[in-house]
């Protein structure tokens, strides 16, 4: 993890800063440019969703979720 923060950080994806109420811990936040990068790929997966739902009915769609909701409620 920390290896993986490392580069974050160095790409001005992410600061840290000590976690005061654990001095062991640090706080990770995504900075401005950070933000806007998953701001974008949140954008582009939902596209691609609803690219990939587009070939299916409203019946089917409707269906789908159903059988999603109860997969999720079987798990949750």
């Amino acid at each position: 993890m920390t290896g993986r923060l490392d580069k974050l950080e160095r790409a001005g994806l992410v600061s840290r800063s000590p976690d005061p109420a654990d001095r062991r811990g640090q706080l990770v936040t995504l900075t401005e440019r950070g933000l806007s990068i998953v701001d974008e790929a949140v954008v582009k997966g939902l596209d691609v969703q609803r690219e990939a739902l587009a070939e299916f009915s409203e019946a089917d769609r409707e269906q789908l979720a159903d059988l999603l909701r109860r997969l999720l409620a079987a798990i949750g």
